[in-house]
Parts: structure tokens; C-alpha cells; sequence
């Protein structure tokens, strides 16, 4: 009940301020499906992984759907209860995970674009992050990379 009640509050403060930072949101499960239009007989238009943050660009009438954008800008619908307070980022294209925040550093890991990641702070213009592997056997990979290549609520030129 909290999160339901949570999330309700985050999109009447985000969808009814003029914030541009408040209307971020992730995906807070494993993943989320990303409709045609707000409703469960809607087609599918594709899956959104856990940490995705989205911009929120509308309600359905009956509050239970959000319209999202990506990354790339496509957009489509999320049952509200999918959405999360949690940042995250999305690579905007192929990059390197550093282990310490800076570009000498060794390569933690390699992320493909789109790739969802959790955000967990800020050091000299530099983002530390985590992932979600799919498969909890798989390593976590947590380093650090700039905001140029990433998109999100974090990123540079966009609202912290």
C-alpha cells in the first residue's frame, strides 16, 4: 500500500508541477511492459528493464497509466504501480564502466545502449553506478562512468 500510495503522489507532484527533475521516474520491477496506450488489452510496444528511467509525459483518465518517453524517444504506456522514486540511468550508447572515477581507471565493465543502471552518486562530474544482472548467478557490475553517456534525471544537461 505504501508504494501504490508513493507512486500516486509522485505523478500528481510530477505530472501537476512544473519540475522538469519531478518527472523522471524508473522502472522499479524486474521489467515493465511498455504499451500502445494506456491499458492491459494494449499491444505491447516493448520491455523495460528495472532502473530505465522514463520521462512522464501524461495520465490516463483513470490514473492507472502513465505515457513515457526513452531514452531515444520512444514513448508509450506503463501501469503506474511498474514506476519507481529510485534513479536510474540508461547508456545512450556502448560504454565503459570505470573503477574509479576517472578516465584512466580500469574498465569494470562494458554496458550496450539502452543498458539500465541503478545511479548511486556523484564525484568530480562523475556517476557512480550499479547493474541488476538478469541472472542473480551473474556478477554485479559498479564503477563509475560521465554523464555525457548516459540519459537520465543525472545526466548531464538535464535536472538533478
Amino acid at each position: 500500500m505504501k508504494k501504490v500510495l508513493a507512486v500516486v503522489m509522485l505523478l500528481t507532484f510530477c505530472l501537476g508541477s512544473a519540475s522538469a527533475a519531478a518527472k523522471y521516474a524508473t522502472i522499479g520491477a524486474k521489467f515493465a511492459n511498455i504499451r500502445t496506450c494506456g491499458g492491459e488489452k494494449c499491444a505491447v510496444k516493448w520491455k523495460a528493464w528495472k532502473y530505465t528511467p522514463l520521462y512522464m509525459s501524461a495520465v490516463s483518465k483513470d490514473k492507472k497509466w502513465v505515457q513515457v518517453r526513452d531514452f531515444a524517444g520512444h514513448t508509450g504506456w506503463v501501469y503506474y504501480t511498474m514506476l519507481s522514486t529510485q534513479k536510474g540511468l540508461s547508456a545512450i550508447e556502448d560504454v565503459n564502466i570505470r573503477m574509479e572515477p576517472a578516465a584512466s581507471s580500469s574498465i569494470a565493465c562494458t554496458v550496450s545502449k539502452g543498458y539500465s543502471l541503478k545511479y548511486l552518486s556523484t564525484k568530480n562530474g562523475w556517476l557512480e553506478v550499479e547493474d541488476e544482472p538478469e541472472n542473480a548467478t551473474d556478477p554485479v557490475c559498479k564503477g563509475w562512468v560521465t554523464a555525457s553517456y548516459v540519459w537520465g534525471p543525472r545526466a548531464k544537461g538535464q535536472s538533478k
